[in-house]
């Protein structure tokens, strides 16, 4: 690119980049066949014919440099002072893209508006964009083609973007002024017709083109393009996020295939699967041990049986009664004593008993395991246990299982903290 105001000392003042090609075109110079006579000496002190067309040619290049260097500055026209909201808008002209361009090219350029909120104020400012779309636009020779509006606000102020696509088609190749045109709003009081309210309008800036034409002598070339594609920056959009959306799918296909196959449960033979079956049968008829609470009253029930019975019972009652509470008293040690395991013997019970080391505990546990073993040792022999008094044997009982209550456990186990009792002897 060549700069305009380089110039050559050669040449005394002229620029550069205006050579020869920019004079104007002066009178051929003869050859030297048609070569005139020479002119007469001219009188001393005036100056040549050339330099004074050269001076005046220097002096109207130099204007109509400082005329586009100063035409931006004045290009904006301040809106009438007494007009009510004057100067609430403000037009910002920014850099012209590309600066230098050919036939048809795009040309962008943005129109910057600020202009404040004034609705906490009771007034409102209504930008007119029905009247800056392009083919309202008066740019000759230029041609508007297309706007986009970029609308944003920062704190109380609205910055609004018009960013206008312009081309040039012209057959002439030179430095072009992209005319400047006016943004026209309008500011009302909130409840005001819009009809009442005094449109106002507001200049933008110009710009600089250096133009390169590409047109062709060919007279039925048409090198504008009427076809308008559009924008696909939506549909863009749209299949960028179904692609990540998308993306992904596979693994996770895989990932719930594997986690499938990882719970799939493996074949089982038919004899083992027959064995499971007979033992989840025989784990089923166990019966569930009772509770505490449970087992305390039934053992209760059969203490009472038992306390019912006569003096002079005879040995088959007798051992009928024994074998229910064998079976009463059983279930009550294993519910109290949990870490007895249910194949464990009368003899084996009475031994984890006195194991124990709670003296209270161990005393009453002691008299239910005792009786235990000698109803155990009579039902194998076949006979009964001798029981004198069965009354009396019933509240022996009775009162061992009392002790093993929770409250009285808690009492025993304060009475041994303070020493203020020694564990109560049994009666045989």
């Amino acid at each position: 690119m060549t700069r305009l105001f380089a110039t050559s000392g050669a040449r005394g003042g002229i620029p550069a980049a205006l050579d020869r090609r920019c004079l104007p075109p002066g009178p051929r110079r003869p050859s030297a066949a048609h070569a005139r006579p020479a002119s007469p000496p001219r009188p001393a002190g005036r100056a040549p014919r050339r330099s004074r067309r050269d001076a005046r040619f220097r002096h109207g290049l130099l204007a109509a440099g400082l005329l586009l260097i100063a035409a931006p500055a004045f290009a904006a026209q301040p809106p009438d002072a007494g007009a009510p909201g004057a100067g609430l808008v403000r037009v910002e002209t920014l850099e012209l893209e590309p600066t230098v361009v050919k036939t048809g090219d795009r040309i962008t350029q943005r129109y910057r508006l600020r202009f404040p909120d004034l609705i906490p104020n009771g007034r409102e400012i209504i930008i007119l964009e029905d009247r800056m779309t392009p083919e309202a636009l008066p740019v000759h020779p230029f041609e508007a083609v297309s706007l986009v509006v970029e609308k944003d606000r920062i704190d109380d102020t609205h910055v609004w973007d018009f960013v206008y696509g312009f081309r040039l088609v012209d057959p002439n190749k030179m430095t072009y002024v992209l005319p400047n045109f006016s943004f026209y709003y309008l500011v009302r009081n909130l409840g005001e017709d819009i009809e009442d309210a005094e449109v106002q309008q507001v200049d933008g800036g110009q710009g600089l083109v250096r133009y390169v034409t590409s047109i062709t002598d060919e007279p039925l070339l048409d090198i504008r393009d009427t076809i308008e594609l559009g924008t696909f920056e939506g549909l863009a959009t749209f299949f960028r996020t179904l692609a990540w959306v998308v993306a992904p799918l596979p693994l996770l296909l895989w990932f719930v295939m594997l986690v499938r196959f990882a719970r799939k449960p493996k074949a089982v033979s038919i004899e083992k699967q027959q064995e499971e079956d007979e033992l989840a049968r025989i784990e089923a008829q166990i019966p569930v041990p009772p509770s505490i609470w449970e087992a305390r009253r039934t053992v209760n029930r059969e203490l009472a049986a038992l306390r019912r019975l006569p003096r002079d019972t005879g040995a088959d009652q007798l051992a009928a009664g024994q074998r229910t509470l064998v079976l009463a008293l059983r279930d009550y040690l294993r519910a109290d004593l949990p870490a007895l395991h249910p194949g464990d013997t009368a003899l084996d019970i009475q031994r984890h008993v006195d194991g124990l080391k709670d003296r209270y505990r161990k005393a009453a546990l002691g008299v239910i395991a005792a009786r235990l073993v000698a109803y155990q040792r009579g039902l194998e022999a076949g006979t009964a246990a001798p029981v004198e008094h069965p009354a009396a044997e019933a509240r022996m009982l009775a009162d061992a299982v009392s002790q093993l209550r929770p409250h009285v456990r808690m009492m025993n186990s304060l009475k041994a903290l303070v020493g203020a009792a020694s564990p109560r002897p049994a009666k045989s």
